[in-house]
């Protein structure tokens, strides 16, 4: 399936040098990883070390990178909640899957996301799949907070 550029992407209002305002297209890429127990760190690194790189490419807007603060949500449950509130939702055990991180980049377009992929960051991930877990997405999305 192909993608459809107009699918991924959310508009922007600015102003132009003559005062008009316009519609611009933002594109947003999300990428979802984890890092293997102990390479947390490094991940962090990896992903903060693109900075200056990005913030030279060509169509590159923004980006945030998220770290979870693993058990944090599990240890609040568990001092909300009674015990006889948990035991009538018990949790299927499951086994430590590493620290999730979240990367939301903003980009002009899809192309320009893709060939920074294939042009920059493509050549350093041999830095960063060591550290990762098999598990990881990243895709396109669009915002369709407002219906």
């Amino acid at each position: 399936m192909w993608l459809n550029p107009q699918d991924v992407c959310h508009r922007e209002l600015k102003q132009s040098d003559d005062g008009k305002e316009g519609e611009i297209k933002v594109y947003t890429y999300i990428t979802t990883v984890f890092a293997k127990p102990g390479s947390a760190d490094d991940v962090g690194r990896f992903y903060q070390g693109l900075a200056p790189i990005l913030k030279e490419a060509d169509g590159f807007r923004d980006r945030k990178i998220f770290r979870a603060q693993t058990g944090m949500m599990a240890d609040a449950v568990r001092k909300i909640y009674t015990p006889e509130e948990l035991a009538a939702h018990p949790e299927p055990p499951h086994e430590d899957p590493g620290v999730q991180f979240i990367i939301i980049e903003t980009w002009d377009s899809v192309e320009k996301r893709m060939l920074f992929s294939k042009n920059v960051a493509g050549s350093r991930s041999k830095d960063l799949i060591p550290h990762l877990l098999p598990g990881h997405s990243h895709e396109f999305y669009e915002d369709i907070t407002e219906p």
